[in-house]
């Protein structure tokens, strides 16, 4: 879907696109009434600021229909979110099920999470941990999981990569076009397990693999020996390449300020 065809939808229309990432009736009223974004990340920032505000009655209204947590969901996006849960062994999934009756029978509801990027494992720690807390302070985490789901069906909806990145050419004063790219995990291998690869583009900018990254540590790879030898110049590195740990769903934007014998990066926005 593009971005346009939500500007441009009809009001029932676009209210069914925003009720599909979050059932919450007055954020898909406030969302749908402030089209035209533009952008979106401009969509991002309104829905997220929207969700701020979500309380214990937005959490029961969207819930309504929500499927739990290694059941066989019948939507599209849930089904997605949960793919990880068809290879589940069968004591990690039998232990889901009795802690997700054990989660309704204290706090009330199906237990909330965002399934994309999270192995059953992982889902089974985020259940047992949760277990522990006292309803308050459930609610508030169910609530932040619940706009964590929405933010993350928007990027899949509008195909948003996780990654981005910036190269600059601090010998010019340039971006950096034509550095290609790799983005791998690091799973104990020499090289890991690449994940996407691409090329800068004549901003100097690349966007890189889907829309949610799994959790742990990755390597972006910037071919920066081969950018320098298309222009003739030396370089005392053959490539760069910037390690980081995923933990969450949030955008990453990894920038290169690069120089034939220097090179530095941070965590950008």
């Amino acid at each position: 879907m593009d971005l346009g065809d939500l500007d441009d939808a009809t009001a029932p229309d676009a209210a069914a696109v925003v009720r599909g990432w979050a059932d919450v009736p007055e954020w898909v009223d406030a969302l749908v009434a402030a089209r035209p974004f533009g952008s979106v990340p401009s969509l991002l920032d309104r829905a997220r600021t929207l969700a701020a505000s979500w309380g214990a009655s937005e959490l029961d209204s969207a819930l309504g229909d929500h499927p739990r947590i290694g059941d066989r969901p019948t939507d599209a996006a849930s089904a997605s979110e949960q793919s990880s849960m068809r290879t589940a062994a069968d004591d990690v999934a039998g232990r889901i099920a009795d802690g997700n009756a054990r989660y309704e029978q204290r706090f009330g509801r199906v237990f909330l999470v965002r399934a994309a990027g999270r192995s059953p494992e992982e889902l089974l720690a985020e259940l047992e941990r949760r277990l522990g807390n006292d309803p308050s302070t459930e609610t508030q985490e169910a609530v932040a999981a619940l706009a964590d789901i929405a933010l993350h069906r928007i990027r899949s909806t509008f195909g948003v990569p996780h990654l981005t990145t910036h190269v600059l050419d601090a010998t010019t004063g340039t971006p950096a076009v034509g550095v290609g790219l790799t983005l791998s995990t690091v799973d104990g291998t020499v090289d890991g397990t690449v994940i996407a690869s691409g090329t800068t583009d004549g901003d100097g900018r690349a966007a890189l693999g889907p829309d949610v990254l799994p959790r742990g540590d990755h390597v972006l790879r910037f071919e920066t020996g081969a950018y320098f030898a298309a222009a003739g110049v030396p370089t005392f590195h053959p490539f760069v390449s910037v390690a980081f740990t995923v933990t969450g769903t949030d955008h990453l934007h990894v920038p290169l300020l690069l120089s034939p014998f220097a090179h530095s990066t941070y965590r950008g926005s």
